[in-house]
């Protein structure tokens, strides 16, 4: 009973010190309960009397027990992990799973005092668990949609199980018996949903002499998906501009040029970088998804190379959490730019989802209180309530002139997504001085790979003062659930790896099936390095170390390497040791010696 009351008392006081009731209102809410029969809750008393919320009084109750508060969003639900926890539990004890990172599952749950629950939902998930609060009306909506989510799922594994069976042409390869009658548009058309269908990033028409070669970007890599006759090319691109409202196929003149683009009245998005036309962006609902298509085309020798990005909300717009950071990573990142002042550099190589990681970083932050603004080569995604802006949009051909005149605007969190050159890095240095938080994509191997490049076109000093901290990133394809398998790799690699990175128990890989393309590995997670510069590491900025040394002092100071992370994920059975070897492959750190021989799974 005594332990009731000091219960009763914490949960007051956590109210009033969080300014939701006051003194008063506790005292007549502690009155109204003693009269109470049966005795109800203080926190159902504090809601029935007006003086809170359900979801103040919960978040208090949250903070209590040292768990966070969360409102729950589609975009914080995972509907493919929701099977974790048997439907029957689920449904019983009304808590959902959210997501998981390696062999972490974060849950939400109504009753976070509710410790023996902890145990049941560890115990029935067979996995390391982390619970958020929410409101029990809260986590049945999200029931609701996760459930639609994985009949969407159960759906789009069918039509993939049909399209992919074996081969590598996932549409009719005889394009004039099956489609020689249809018109470009619904060509184009059927690609574009087949695309959204296949989780596709890109579609790449690519002419050549008698055939078109028209491919799919799935994962990273590149699957072609129809060859027809070369004379669609020009059909196939044309349907493709009206899709997006842009003529982005050269018209006249040197491909990509200014005068080719002014024949066809073209304004181009953004400045012309290496002869290409960076065309225009559209957003249009596929299959009942939000996609924005990006087209892009570079004359060649058999005709304009056109390559039709696909952005997805879902992928957009991640949360933090679903990027594949481990939960003291994803700690530690937070803490970094929670002073919202300061340079945060986001490192990696081309097609490492650099660009993934600042947007849902800027998700993580609150548009309304901040005024955030990016300036990007071309806006690959409209972010709701972020102030987004091009070197085009500012009027100004200069980049470091344009990012001076934003910086006019009061902004309080910079996102860059943009060449670095010295004069756009002295402006970028300044404004993480004069107390913004920027946030900076570099193109790097890795993190200290990642300082040599500032120091490069920066000032030691200014850099070492304003620089906060690095992460580096590099996305790897994770194992398909329909065909994980065991298997051994060779004994002197696993030997060597046990050496280096500690005991693997047991590797993972998938055999190949119709939900995979036959490549064992279906979707894509980032291997993360993160770190904090201060102290020694800030000193060695200012000597102009090198890369190298800088590295050595990185390792030296505790912060684990990429290849850390990726064995790491690769114990976990997320993705498997010829992928991450592929991926890093050239990338400094504990690398093993020599590559995995192909093993049959």
């Amino acid at each position: 009973m005594a332990k009731a009351t000091k219960h009763r008392a914490l949960l007051g006081d956590l109210l009033i010190a969080g300014g939701i009731i006051t003194e008063g209102q506790l005292a007549a809410a502690l009155a109204a309960q003693g009269q109470s029969r049966p005795q109800r809750l203080i926190g159902e008393i504090i809601v029935d009397l007006g003086y809170a919320t359900k979801e103040q009084v919960l978040s208090a109750v949250a903070e209590g027990c040292g768990v966070p508060f969360a409102r729950l969003t589609p975009q914080l639900v995972d509907p493919a992990i929701r099977g974790s926890l048997p439907e029957t539990f689920i449904q019983k004890h009304g808590v959902l799973p959210l997501f998981r990172v390696r062999d972490m599952l974060t849950v939400a749950v109504s009753e976070p005092a509710n410790l023996f629950l902890m145990d049941e939902i560890a115990h029935a998930a067979g996995l390391s668990v982390q619970v958020v609060a929410a409101t029990a009306d809260n986590i049945y909506e999200m029931m609701e949609y996760t459930l639609a989510g994985a009949k969407d799922e159960a759906r789009a594994e069918t039509l993939a199980e049909d399209a992919l069976a074996g081969e590598e042409v996932l549409l009719a390869n005889d394009y004039d018996s099956v489609y020689g009658n249809w018109p470009p548009e619904k060509v184009a058309a059927l690609l574009l949903r087949e695309a959204v269908r296949a989780r596709a990033g890109a579609i790449h028409l690519e002419p050549d002499e008698k055939v078109l070669r028209v491919r799919f970007g799935i994962d990273g890599c590149l699957h072609v998906v129809m060859r027809p006759p070369a004379r669609l090319a020009a059909g196939l691109t044309d349907a493709f501009e009206a899709m997006v409202g842009a003529s982005a196929r050269p018209t006249s003149g040197h491909p990509g040029t200014a005068a080719s683009r002014a024949v066809a009245g073209d304004t181009p998005a953004v400045p012309e970088r290496d002869g290409s036309n960076l065309g225009r962006s559209k957003r249009l609902m596929v299959e009942g998804r939000a996609v924005q298509l990006h087209m892009t085309s570079l004359g060649g020798a058999f005709g304009p190379r056109v390559v039709i990005r696909l952005v997805r909300d879902d992928e957009a717009q991640r949360p933090l959490e679903k990027l594949g950071c481990d939960f003291d990573l994803l700690t530690k990142y937070r803490e970094l730019i929670a002073p919202l002042r300061g340079l945060v550099l986001v490192a990696g190589p081309r097609s490492s989802g650099v660009t993934t990681t600042l947007y849902s970083t800027l998700n993580d932050l609150d548009p309304i209180r901040l005024n955030i603004c990016t300036f990007e080569n071309s806006v690959s995604f409209s972010l709701p309530g972020v102030n987004q802006f091009t070197p085009a949009t500012c009027g100004l051909a200069d980049s470091a002139s344009a990012l001076r005149l934003l910086l006019h605007q009061q902004v309080d969190v910079l996102a860059l997504d943009c060449e670095m050159p010295r004069a756009v890095a002295r402006v970028t240095v300044e404004a993480a001085l004069d107390g913004c938080l920027v946030l900076a994509q570099v193109r790097a191997g890795d993190a200290a790979d990642a300082v040599a490049r500032m120091l490069s076109v920066a000032s030691p000093e200014d850099l070492a003062t304003a620089l906060r901290g690095v992460l580096a990133q590099r996305l790897v394809r994770t194992i398909c659930p329909h065909c994980r398998t065991t298997y051994e790799p060779p004994a002197h690699l696993r030997r060597r790896i046990a050496e280096t990175f500690g005991q693997v128990e047991q590797y993972a890989a998938g055999r190949g099936c119709g939900n995979c393309g036959r490549t064992g590995l279906l979707g894509q997670i980032g291997l993360f390095e993160l770190v904090t510069v201060e102290g020694a590491l800030a000193d060695r900025i200012r000597a102009r170390t090198g890369r190298e040394a800088m590295r050595d002092a990185i390792r030296a100071a505790g912060f684990p390497s990429l290849w850390v992370d990726g064995i790491n994920k690769t114990r976990a059975g997320i993705t498997s040791l010829e992928e991450v070897m592929s991926v890093l492959s050239g990338c400094p750190g504990e690398a093993p010696p020599t590559a995995p021989k192909a093993t049959d799974h």
